[in-house]
């Protein structure tokens, strides 16, 4: 018995003492509020989601990326929104939108340049996106949050596969540029594209067989049939570039057909027997 009374004076104490507690840390923690805490967790879900699915592309800027920058802007968003209650004529979206113009320095470092080909551009506008959600949740309309999620990933999945099938479908239009083993061939390649003035769309790097690398480089709009022996001969000039394969190149119509003329005179010209004679004469150069 005594030992009961002891428990129950003992939790007595201890109830005053973790009141007195509560009390004294309230204006640190404040009260808790489930339903922000539940917009923190929609917040989580949400752009974890559109992270996974650039994680699924190998992306630096993922899964926990998109995570950490929605929560944060639904934090930011909520802490202009329902801090100091008591202060008049507060803006209570300010906060948030220094989060969408400051945003931008993580979109920056998500987009990367290499030569003439500009990667992360769909990364960072889905950081950008996720920042939104954020927003968009901390003030209360997760419907909104979780409809704007599901366009974005219609966007990064279902809009991709069309885009990439509309891609192949059309002509293709490139230049294959095999270079040797050195750090600056990618550079010196495609500096020697820009002075004899090939309209480059955009330039990618890929395993070659003999080769370090192959550089695919595709073309705005066809060259000239008359063009493309000097072009040959000009990049074959530069040490760091072995091979040019113009296979999949296409060229603008100079001939136009004329029945009366044999099918040798109208058919297009063999471009890969000066390709061969520029090789050889390579190989017997001392």
């Amino acid at each position: 018995m005594d030992l009961e009374k002891f428990l129950q004076a003992l939790w007595a104490e201890l109830s005053i003492a973790l009141t007195e507690l509560g009390q004294a840390l309230a204006p640190i923690f404040g009260s808790f509020d489930g339903v922000l805490f539940g917009r923190l967790l929609l917040t989580l879900l949400l752009c974890g989601l559109i992270g996974l699915e650039r994680s699924r592309h190998e992306r630096a800027s993922g899964f926990r990326p998109h995570i950490l920058v929605g929560l944060g802007a639904c934090l930011m968003t909520m802490a202009g929104a329902y801090a100091f209650p008591q202060v008049v004529g507060r803006d209570p979206m300010r906060v948030a939108s220094y989060v969408v113009s400051g945003i931008g320095f993580l979109g920056a470092g998500a987009i990367l340049r290499h030569g003439a080909t500009v990667r992360g551009l769909t990364t960072a506008a889905s950081i950008w996106g996720a920042a939104g959600i954020g927003i968009t949740t901390g003030v209360g309309l997760g419907w909104l949050a979780t409809a704007t999620m599901l366009l974005i990933l219609f966007t990064l999945t279902v809009l991709e596969r069309i885009e990439t099938r509309l891609h192949q479908h059309g002509a293709t239009n490139t230049l294959s540029l095999y270079l040797a083993n050195d750090h600056r061939a990618v550079g010196k390649a495609l500096a020697a594209l820009a002075q004899l003035g090939v309209p480059i769309r955009r330039a990618t790097m890929q395993p070659a067989i003999g080769e370090t690398a192959a550089l695919l480089v595709e073309l705005n709009h066809p060259l000239s049939l008359s063009d493309a022996p000097r072009l040959i001969e000009q990049l074959l000039t530069v040490k760091s570039i072995m091979r040019v394969d113009v296979t999949n190149l296409h060229f603008k119509s100079v001939y136009e057909y004329d029945p009366s003329l044999s099918a040798e005179t109208n058919s297009t010209p063999n471009l890969q027997a000066p390709l061969d004679n520029l090789n050889q004469e390579r190989e017997d150069e001392p």
